[in-house]
Protein backbone atom coordinates (compact mmCIF):
# COMPACT_ATOMS: atom_id res chain seq x y z
CA UNK A 1 0.00 0.00 0.00
CA UNK A 2 1.64 3.62 -1.22
CA UNK A 3 1.77 6.16 1.38
CA UNK A 4 -0.83 8.07 -0.45
CA UNK A 5 -3.63 5.35 -0.02
CA UNK A 6 -2.79 4.91 3.31
CA UNK A 7 -3.54 9.07 4.42
CA UNK A 8 -6.62 8.20 2.26
CA UNK A 9 -7.43 5.25 4.42
CA UNK A 10 -6.64 7.52 7.22
CA UNK A 11 -9.04 10.32 6.26
CA UNK A 12 -11.97 7.87 5.67
CA UNK A 13 -11.64 6.68 9.03
CA UNK A 14 -11.15 9.57 11.19
CA UNK A 15 -10.30 9.69 14.57
CA UNK A 16 -10.12 6.78 17.24
CA UNK A 17 -13.50 6.48 18.80
CA UNK A 18 -13.17 3.47 20.83
CA UNK A 19 -10.52 0.39 22.10
CA UNK A 20 -12.08 -2.57 21.90
CA UNK A 21 -11.00 -5.21 24.51
CA UNK A 22 -12.09 -8.86 24.62
CA UNK A 23 -12.06 -10.48 27.65
CA UNK A 24 -12.68 -13.78 29.86
CA UNK A 25 -14.17 -12.26 32.77
CA UNK A 26 -16.07 -9.12 32.79
CA UNK A 27 -16.49 -8.78 36.37
CA UNK A 28 -12.63 -9.01 36.81
CA UNK A 29 -12.65 -6.19 34.22
CA UNK A 30 -14.80 -4.03 35.94
CA UNK A 31 -13.08 -4.37 39.44
CA UNK A 32 -9.54 -3.43 38.15
CA UNK A 33 -11.46 -0.42 36.28
CA UNK A 34 -12.88 0.62 39.83
CA UNK A 35 -9.42 0.19 41.10
CA UNK A 36 -7.46 1.76 38.99
CA UNK A 37 -9.14 4.32 37.53
CA UNK A 38 -11.99 4.67 39.97
CA UNK A 39 -14.46 4.29 36.91
CA UNK A 40 -17.88 1.91 36.61
CA UNK A 41 -19.56 1.58 33.37
CA UNK A 42 -21.51 4.63 31.98
CA UNK A 43 -23.34 1.53 30.32
CA UNK A 44 -23.28 -2.12 30.88
CA UNK A 45 -25.22 -4.96 29.19
CA UNK A 46 -26.00 -8.80 27.78
CA UNK A 47 -26.46 -8.48 24.53
CA UNK A 48 -27.16 -10.95 21.38
CA UNK A 49 -26.43 -9.55 18.04
CA UNK A 50 -29.56 -11.15 15.68
CA UNK A 51 -29.39 -12.38 12.48
CA UNK A 52 -25.40 -11.55 12.23
CA UNK A 53 -23.09 -12.43 9.70
CA UNK A 54 -20.02 -14.13 10.58
CA UNK A 55 -17.23 -16.00 8.42
CA UNK A 56 -20.11 -16.67 5.79
CA UNK A 57 -23.26 -17.40 8.72
CA UNK A 58 -25.72 -15.54 9.76
CA UNK A 59 -25.84 -16.43 13.42
CA UNK A 60 -27.16 -14.65 16.82
CA UNK A 61 -24.04 -13.41 19.11
CA UNK A 62 -24.14 -13.53 22.52
CA UNK A 63 -21.79 -11.04 24.28
CA UNK A 64 -21.65 -9.28 27.47
CA UNK A 65 -20.29 -5.25 27.46
CA UNK A 66 -19.18 -2.39 29.44
CA UNK A 67 -18.47 0.62 27.70
CA UNK A 68 -16.44 3.29 29.46
CA UNK A 69 -16.45 7.40 28.28
CA UNK A 70 -14.90 8.95 31.30
CA UNK A 71 -11.53 8.78 28.79
CA UNK A 72 -10.75 10.28 25.66
CA UNK A 73 -11.58 7.54 24.23
CA UNK A 74 -14.54 4.61 24.37
CA UNK A 75 -13.35 1.86 26.03
CA UNK A 76 -15.19 -1.36 25.05
CA UNK A 77 -14.89 -4.43 27.39
CA UNK A 78 -16.47 -7.62 26.10
CA UNK A 79 -17.10 -10.94 27.42
CA UNK A 80 -18.04 -13.83 24.57
CA UNK A 81 -21.33 -15.97 25.99
CA UNK A 82 -22.08 -19.54 25.59
CA UNK A 83 -20.88 -21.85 23.05
CA UNK A 84 -21.76 -20.16 19.35
CA UNK A 85 -18.44 -19.28 18.02
CA UNK A 86 -18.31 -15.56 17.65
CA UNK A 87 -15.52 -13.15 16.80
CA UNK A 88 -14.86 -12.67 20.71
CA UNK A 89 -14.77 -16.64 21.12
CA UNK A 90 -11.73 -16.40 18.13
CA UNK A 91 -9.76 -13.50 19.90
CA UNK A 92 -10.11 -15.26 23.45
CA UNK A 93 -9.41 -19.05 21.46
CA UNK A 94 -6.81 -18.60 18.76
CA UNK A 95 -7.02 -14.60 17.77
CA UNK A 96 -3.89 -13.31 19.72
CA UNK A 97 -1.91 -15.94 20.61
CA UNK A 98 -2.04 -17.19 16.56
CA UNK A 99 -1.43 -13.92 15.21
CA UNK A 100 1.00 -12.24 17.87
CA UNK A 101 -0.92 -9.17 18.44
CA UNK A 102 -2.89 -8.23 20.96
CA UNK A 103 -3.67 -5.06 23.26
CA UNK A 104 -0.18 -4.15 25.28
CA UNK A 105 -1.15 -0.91 26.66
CA UNK A 106 -2.75 2.41 26.55
CA UNK A 107 -0.68 5.40 26.61
CA UNK A 108 -1.72 8.51 28.16
CA UNK A 109 0.27 11.85 28.43
CA UNK A 110 1.05 13.49 31.81
CA UNK A 111 2.84 16.42 33.46
CA UNK A 112 4.37 14.05 35.79
CA UNK A 113 5.55 10.80 35.38
CA UNK A 114 6.34 10.37 39.85
CA UNK A 115 2.76 11.97 40.49
CA UNK A 116 1.21 9.03 38.75
CA UNK A 117 3.43 6.26 40.07
CA UNK A 118 2.51 7.38 43.28
CA UNK A 119 -0.79 7.23 42.47
CA UNK A 120 -0.76 3.48 40.65
CA UNK A 121 1.30 2.44 44.10
CA UNK A 122 -1.60 3.33 46.25
CA UNK A 123 -3.87 1.25 43.90
CA UNK A 124 -1.34 -1.56 44.32
CA UNK A 125 -0.36 -1.10 40.49
CA UNK A 126 3.42 -1.24 40.63
CA UNK A 127 6.04 0.07 38.17
CA UNK A 128 7.29 -2.46 35.12
CA UNK A 129 9.90 -0.46 32.76
CA UNK A 130 10.69 3.11 32.97
CA UNK A 131 12.63 4.95 30.19
CA UNK A 132 13.25 7.98 28.24
CA UNK A 133 11.06 7.80 25.42
CA UNK A 134 12.93 7.97 21.87
CA UNK A 135 10.77 10.11 20.34
CA UNK A 136 11.83 13.22 22.46
CA UNK A 137 14.27 12.11 24.78
CA UNK A 138 13.44 14.65 27.49
CA UNK A 139 10.14 12.93 27.91
CA UNK A 140 10.16 10.00 30.33
CA UNK A 141 7.80 6.74 29.89
CA UNK A 142 6.58 4.55 32.37
CA UNK A 143 4.55 1.26 32.15
CA UNK A 144 2.44 -0.19 34.85
CA UNK A 145 2.06 -3.86 35.74
CA UNK A 146 -1.55 -3.81 35.47
CA UNK A 147 -2.42 -6.59 33.98
CA UNK A 148 -3.75 -8.33 36.78
CA UNK A 149 -5.96 -5.53 37.38
CA UNK A 150 -7.24 -5.00 33.67
CA UNK A 151 -5.57 -7.34 31.20
CA UNK A 152 -3.28 -4.72 29.64
CA UNK A 153 -0.65 -2.13 30.34
CA UNK A 154 -0.52 1.64 31.19
CA UNK A 155 1.70 3.85 30.23
CA UNK A 156 2.16 7.14 31.29
CA UNK A 157 4.71 10.20 29.09
CA UNK A 158 5.61 13.10 30.40
CA UNK A 159 4.06 15.84 27.96
CA UNK A 160 6.70 17.53 25.59
CA UNK A 161 8.26 20.61 27.39
CA UNK A 162 7.03 23.75 25.89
Amino acid sequence: MSAENAKELAGLLGDITQVGIVVEDLEKAKVGMLKVFGFMPDVENDSVYKKTWYRGEIIDAPVKAAFYNQLNVQLEFLQPVGDVDTIWHDYLDEGFRAHGHALHHLRFDVENNDEVTKAMEERGISKYMEGRSLVDPTATFTYYDSVDALGFIIEAVTKPKA
